[in-house]
């Protein structure tokens, strides 16, 4: 008998015609019976189906009778062959015999050489028998071989023939040839060279027969869609008299469908790869189709001679195919997405399906426009951002995204996707904002203030520092559509921080050109005052370079926090951190080496997960306007203190401090009459003057402050009036109060100075000045201790028990038992806070009325 093997056709369809006719009777009743009113039809069915039953066995019949003959004349020869074969396995146990009778028989001398003659004479049989038994397993692998040709053009047959009528039903027989030749290929390994090439032949016979049916249905869904004269948009609603040509349409593009699902099939089996249910889905038929005729006409505008292919005006054909999609989509998401859903292709949407097959034209015409480009930066960026805008609307308008994938890159893509591409765009764009910022920086007005109001707690900018924030918006506006990271913070590093750091140098060269101008010029000409760097002139460039500073600092902080920018920061961070081997992705201005950032940036926890450190990708640039604002403080501060401590000369070089007679209007204790019951103290120090010397400083001094108030944001101004009280003070510390010799009248002098001079100043921006020179004031008290007990008899007996006179006060802090935590209390009690015991005692000294 013959033996069978794995690629027995017979073997290799019976499984699959079970399951075929049970699919194809289910899908045959959902077809023609969806609702009960098409029962109505089912004798005519039933009459159409016994017909071609009829036609089918007439068909059978032929088929096998022209089988049965081609098997007979296989039949009749293998018989032969098996014949011929038991014939020689006859003879062969006949020589056998004779040849065991023929050993016995002879002496044992002879045995050796009749056992090698024996050898000989076998030999050449048995090679004789392989050789038949070769030929006999050559010939059923041919019968077999033979067999599978004979069915695959049944089903090729019979495909062809059903294709027309019943596209289902030729899909039966499509697909048992299909799997035919994936089992015939899975087991062409085992079958041997006979059938080495059974399986490209049988998958030939496929493709030939998936191509002829796909030529058929094709010419029958355009038939339709001419019809419906497509492609002028189909408005909705649907005009009555069309519902004969919805209906042929609806079942052209069906059976397209049906046609595309075997295909789709194979495709799935022989990726066996989970994965890939996420990858981009293969077109369909049927909308590749519809969109030919769309693409004939873009390629008709755009692709020849005509006025309307401008290579400057990329915006028209986006346009144009934005139009298209805007125009069809309710006939795509109405009628054609019904169809799509009714097939089972629920992974598709057909408003999708349908722009990505229209993207196809779309690349090629950017692709083949690259070149062209390349030689043309403006319109090469023109067309990059209209290109990143024309996504932008797919995504937000249209909510694009390919089928089977949940993210599109755009067609941007063409010119990122190119490292050669990219590079000569990055390049045009850089170039663009390098020449823009070179004409803010040389233009006049660069450090003039612009005229807009802004909040008082807000730094005012410079033209020049407005007008960057603009070209680095532009420029953010330029990538920030860009879909991979890798692109965008090339566009952050090599531009934007760029410019950053570009102006910072400028404000820093000017800050460091006007300190040693500023310090060259007083050491070299200490009388003369340049008003360039010196008074309101001076402190007008300073708040001009600080307002810059702080202006470009505060914005792009702020940015830093916008989620575009969060988002970069992220990937950074967790790049740098995960990046252990090459060097990580650069953190955007730094200095520091790429290993630094990486750990600067984020940490790994022990179980390997990444945390993202709080920062953001402007934290560097920011820190480069912060030191620039810190260093031009410090510069006002030292101007406006200098500008004090010069109109201050006199008034240093006073020396009646230590006089009774100290007193502008020379009044005595003596003359100075008691009216309504008040001492002599309370009336003389009301009577005191501030010192003439007093007038020029004090007046300068409040010229720069008001100035300062009014171009600088509050809380800024308030840091630079603490720190020139704290200069002031520590100045009129040093050269008055440590120098000079106090007597009482001098102290109430000095004192009067401070409350109606300096203090006063600040009363028109801190509600409490005299608390940003603690020390003074309370060094005022202990210069105007009275002298002796007469001074205080005449106060209120509230005041009396507390008031202490100077050697009362000199008396208990020398006194030896005293210990040392006895004296800050002594001087609490006196109403002194801020002085330390020996910086108390130093200014007690300094009174010549001990």
């Amino acid at each position: 008998m013959p033996s069978t093997g794995p690629y027995d056709p017979e073997i290799l369809i019976r499984d699959l015609d079970e399951n075929t006719t049970e699919n194809h009777v289910v899908d045959f009743l959902n077809s023609h019976f969806r609702e009960l009113e098409d029962l109505e039809k089912l004798n005519s069915i039933l009459v159409e189906l016994k017909e071609n039953e009829q036609s089918l066995n007439e068909k059978r019949v032929q088929t096998q009778e022209k089988t049965s003959k081609i098997l007979q004349q296989t039949l009749v020869s293998f018989n032969s062959t098996v014949t011929e074969l038991e014939k020689l396995q006859t003879t062969r146990k006949e020589l056998e015999d004779t040849l065991t009778d023929h050993r016995n028989t002879i002496d044992s001398e002879k045995l050796i050489n009749i056992q090698g003659i024996e050898g000989s004479e076998n030999e050449p049989l048995m090679e004789k028998l392989a050789k038949l038994q070769q030929q006999v397993d050559s010939l059923e692998r041919s019968k077999q071989y033979l067999k599978v040709l004979v069915i695959a053009d049944e089903l090729s047959t019979k495909a062809k023939q059903l294709i027309e009528k019943s596209p289902q039903k030729a899909l039966v027989p499509y697909t048992q040839l299909a799997h035919l030749a994936r089992n015939i290929k899975s087991n062409s390994k085992e079958a041997g060279h006979a059938v080495s090439h059974l399986d490209i032949y049988l998958q030939q016979c496929v493709d030939a027969l998936w191509e002829d049916m796909k030529i058929k249905l094709t010419k029958k869904f355009k038939q339709t869609l001419d019809a419906l004269n497509w492609p002028t948009p189909i408005k909705v609603p649907y005009p009555p008299n069309t519902t004969d040509k919805f209906s042929a349409f609806r079942k052209a593009f069906s059976e397209l469908l049906l046609l595309q699902r075997p295909v789709d099939v194979d495709e799935a089996l022989e990726s066996k790869n989970p994965k890939e249910d996420n990858g981009t889905l293969p077109p369909l038929l049927p909308m590749q189709i519809m969109v030919e005729p769309l693409i004939v006409r873009f390629r008709y505008h755009f692709d020849s001679k005509r006025p309307t292919n401008r290579i400057d005006k990329p915006e028209w054909y986006f346009s144009h195919v934005i139009t298209t999609i805007r125009e069809h989509s309710p006939f795509l998401t109405g009628a054609v997405q019904a169809i799509v859903d009714d097939a089972g292709f629920e992974k598709y949407h057909a408003k999708n399906e349908f722009i990505r097959c229209l993207l196809v034209v779309v690349t090629r015409k950017l692709n083949n426009s690259v070149p062209t480009l390349l030689n043309s930066p403006q319109v090469f960026s023109h067309t990059v951002f209209e290109t990143l805008q024309f996504d932008q609307t797919l995504r937000e308008l249209h909510m694009y995204t390919p089928p089977g994938q949940t993210e599109w890159k755009g067609c941007v893509e063409v010119f990122t996707g190119k490292k050669e591409w990219f590079k000569a765009w990055l390049k045009v764009e850089k170039a663009f904002a390098e020449a823009r910022y070179n004409e803010i920086m040389h233009s006049e007005d660069v450090w003039e203030m612009v005229d807009e109001e802004f909040p008082e707690d807000e730094y005012k900018p410079t033209k020049s520092a407005a007008k960057l924030i603009n070209l680095l918006e532009l420029v953010t506006n330029r990538y920030k559509l860009l879909p991979m990271f890798h692109n965008r913070i090339r566009f952050l590093v090599d531009i934007q921080a760029d410019l950053l750091v570009a102006y910072s140098k400028r404000i820093d060269s000017a800050v460091d050109s006007f300190g040693n101008l500023s310090y060259s010029f007083v050491r070299a000409v200490p009388n003369v005052a340049n008003t360039d760097i010196t008074g309101v002139e001076g402190l007008k460039r300073l708040c001009r370079w600080l307002n810059s500073a702080g202006f470009i600092s505060r914005t792009i902080k702020e940015w830093g926090e916008d989620s575009f920018f969060l988002e970069l920061w992220h990937e950074v961070t967790v790049r740098a951190a995960r990046n252990t081997g090459a060097s990580p992705l650069p953190s955007p201005t730094s200095s520091i080496s790429s290993t630094e950032q990486g750990h600067d940036a984020s940490s790994t926890h022990e179980d390997g997960a990444i945390t993202v450190d709080e920062g953001t990708v402007f934290d560097d640039p920011a820190e480069l306007f912060d030191n620039a604002c810190e260093r031009i403080q410090s510069l006002i501060v030292k101007n406006v203190s200098r500008e004090f401590f010069n109109g201050l000369k006199a008034y240093i070089k006073k020396n009646n401090w230590s006089s009774s007679d100290i007193c502008n209007n020379d009044f005595t204790h003596q003359q100075i009459p008691k009216l309504n019951n008040q001492s002599e103290d309370t009336i003389s120090r009301s009577v005191i003057e501030l010192s003439p010397e007093l007038y020029t400083p004090l007046s300068d001094l409040a010229h720069s402050l008001t100035f300062l108030s009014n171009n600088l944001p509050d809380r800024i101004f308030k840091y630079i009036y603490k720190d020139v009280s704290k200069e002031l003070e520590d100045y009129l510390w040093d050269r008055i109060l440590m120098r000079k010799h106090f007597s009482e009248m001098g102290g109430c002098q000095f004192e009067v100075d401070m409350e109606k001079g300096l203090f006063t100043i600040g009363k028109r921006w801190i509600r409490k000045p005299e608390s940003y020179f603690r020390r003074l004031r309370d060094a005022c008290i202990l210069l105007t201790l009275p002298a002796n007990n007469s001074k205080i008899e005449s106060k209120s007996s509230d005041k009396k028990s507390q008031q202490k006179t100077l050697s009362q006060v000199v008396s208990m802090l020398s006194d030896d038992e005293l210990e040392p935590k006895a004296i800050p209390r002594i001087l609490e009690n006196l109403g002194v806070y801020h002085l330390t015991p020996k910086e108390a005692i130093d200014v007690i000294e300094r009174r010549v009325d001990l």
